[in-house]
């Protein structure tokens, strides 16, 4: 069995997106990180477009987080009619309580997606052959 790593040709590629959800209402953090890295094990390399053109979303394969290095970007996205003064109450309640402090609203989070933009390397870790996402240059 092989061990195969997945990461980032680019930094500031790597995306950790966290869904919360409260009382029916979907809030999500999103950071930006300069590298990223996922591991998983399989006889044959997973089937992944390593040009990945349209973003890769870490799914399947049993990938494993490895690192999310550097985080560099913080982005929330809340439904348009919450109030202004809810979203500074989420912000704050992060800023200082993290994960706790949105707990301690009410709020659960149920799902964490992780992407991968640009152009990807994968290395078979057992043999050491890297193939690339990178365009060949002529």
């Amino acid at each position: 069995m092989a061990v195969w790593r997945l990461s980032t040709h680019y930094k500031k590629s790597a995306v950790e997106k966290q869904l919360w959800y409260k009382d029916g209402v979907t809030i999500s953090k999103e950071e930006g990180y300069r590298w990223g890295t996922f591991y998983c094990e399989s006889d044959e390399m997973p089937d992944v477009d390593l040009a990945n053109p349209d973003g890769y979303e870490l799914y399947g394969y049993d990938w494993e987080l490895d690192s999310l290095d550097d985080g560099c970007w913080s982005d929330w996205t809340f439904p348009e009619d919450m109030s202004e003064a809810e979203r500074e109450q989420i912000e704050t309640a992060w800023d200082e309580d993290f994960s706790d402090g949105l707990e301690a609203l009410g709020w659960s989070n149920d799902d964490t997606e992780y992407w991968f933009h640009g152009p990807l390397l994968m290395t078979n870790e057992t043999t050491g052959e890297v193939f690339s996402g990178m365009a060949e240059e002529s």
